[in-house]
């Protein structure tokens, strides 16, 4: 896909979804784990800063987001963040060690080279900066199942099922490929893990029409977190670059 098409795909994306993003309950604790008051902070793939943006530039020192989508970054200039339009992951517009803290949340899995996306989140790191990932988990049990039954949903927008062909979703990851990813570009693996949002019913045939996108029990995030490999909805991965 051509720059320009991948823009205007994603342009008509955060246009017509109408997303309601907000940061999870895992991300939240990431970054208060992660990030400290001093940070100054990129968001690669802001989208419209609802998922990172609005916390970070809250609680660190800077914030500057950047996304392939004049759409979704003017609707985060509407929430009065500093986001700004580029037309590469693998090319940021920054210097050499310009930012303590790096956010990349469920952007990989549209690069058809995330590797040279997240070599140059590496780059424009300071020493001893961190990079906070996530992505769709690709073995969660009901991918699992759909596999198993002949069907294959990339879970790109809402007509991922019916049509996934045209699924914006390009690479799909384990926890087990994405850490040999990051560690592949130079970071040092210092936490992963998974979570989940929906409830269980939201991922059983019939019922998620009934459950909608009610949040997950205590029971069912705790499951997921134990037993992230197979009931984790997305994974992550925190890296560190050494000096």
């Amino acid at each position: 896909m051509a720059a320009s098409q991948a823009s205007d795909y994603y342009d008509d994306y955060w246009r017509s979804e109408g997303w309601e993003t907000r940061p999870a309950r895992k991300l939240l604790e990431l970054f208060e784990r992660y990030v400290s008051s001093v940070d100054r902070c990129v968001d690669v793939g802001c989208g419209d800063g609802g998922t990172s943006g609005v916390w970070l530039r809250e609680h660190s020192a800077g914030y500057v987001g950047v996304d392939v989508s004049e759409a979704a970054v003017e609707m985060a200039r509407d929430r009065g963040l500093d986001a700004r339009c580029i037309e590469d992951a693998a090319a940021l517009p920054f210097d050499n060690s310009s930012f303590d803290v790096a956010v990349c949340v469920e952007v990989l899995e549209h690069l058809f080279q995330p590797q040279l996306a997240v070599r140059e989140i590496h780059r424009v790191l300071r020493p001893d900066g961190r990079l906070i990932l996530t992505v769709p988990n690709v073995a969660h049990w009901r991918i699992r199942l759909d596999g198993l039954l002949g069907r294959w949903n990339p879970r790109g927008d809402h007509l991922s099922a019916a049509e996934p062909w045209r699924d914006a979703h390009v690479r799909f990851f384990t926890i087990r490929s994405l850490t040999s990813l990051i560690e592949g570009c130079g970071f040092k693996v210092v936490d992963r893990g998974g979570y989940v949002e929906q409830g269980f019913a939201y991922f059983v045939p019939g019922l998620r029409r009934l459950a909608g996108r009610s949040p997950a029990s205590l029971a069912t995030r705790w499951a997921a977190e134990a037993h992230p490999r197979l009931l984790a909805g997305n994974i992550y991965v925190v890296g560190e670059l050494s000096k």
